[in-house]
């Protein structure tokens, strides 16, 4: 699909070269780190008092109507995070973990700018795989990041980046192309994104929606 995806800019007029990104190796952990203690900062104000529903039980405290409230509102997922962040944020270990996910981080973001010097914008894949059914891999949540390992380099470096559908694997389930571009540059990556979906065709619609 990539190989693919490089024939079709090439038909739309992109000379393609290649580019290294070494640190993005490293950008899935960080991710993972950085995330969840934004999350952790960020849903705390959803208490029941300032933000978000209360959950009041009967004769409950604070502390109790803290933790019925954010019980009722938060999903497994953002509960698992708000754990992971809190525990990158603790005192022991802030430095250890979240201090040098920050530094990765602008290492990754050097290396988009370095490659931004040779071309406009970057073509790959959207995952590894292709799409898998809505909520298959609840149970392993460590498979489920790992489909992120293309995507979170681009957000980690606050880049525009968009996905489109290229067509289908063996068993007929979508597979994608992202495209990533250079900071603020937006159009370039509509542009490129219409040029691939026009030579891709791509009409396919799933049969079910679960």
């Amino acid at each position: 699909m990539w190989d693919r995806g490089i024939a079709w800019l090439k038909d739309a007029g992109a000379e393609i070269v290649e580019v290294s990104l070494p640190h993005t190796q490293y950008a899935l952990p960080t991710y993972y780190i950085i995330a969840p203690a934004e999350a952790s900062s960020n849903l705390a104000r959803y208490d029941g008092v300032r933000y978000g529903q209360r959950d009041l039980p009967d004769g409950a405290g604070l502390q109790d109507m803290y933790a019925a409230t954010r019980a009722a509102g938060f999903g497994p997922e953002v509960k698992r995070r708000i754990m992971i962040g809190t525990y990158v944020l603790s005192a022991g270990f802030y430095d250890a973990y979240y201090t040098q996910a920050q530094k990765v981080r602008a290492l990754i973001a050097r290396d988009f700018d370095r490659a931004f010097e040779k071309c406009d914008l970057l073509l790959t894949p959207t995952a590894p795989s292709a799409s898998f059914a809505l909520g298959e891999k609840q149970a392993d949540p460590l498979a489920m990041y790992l489909n992120d390992v293309f995507t979170v380099p681009a957000s980690l470096a606050g880049l525009p980046a968009m996905s489109v559908p290229g067509g289908l694997d063996a068993g007929g389930l979508p597979l994608g192309l992202q495209i990533i571009g250079k900071a603020l540059d937006e159009q370039t990556v509509l542009n490129a994104g219409l040029a691939i979906e026009e030579r891709a065709g791509f009409t396919a619609r799933p049969d079910k929606w679960w």
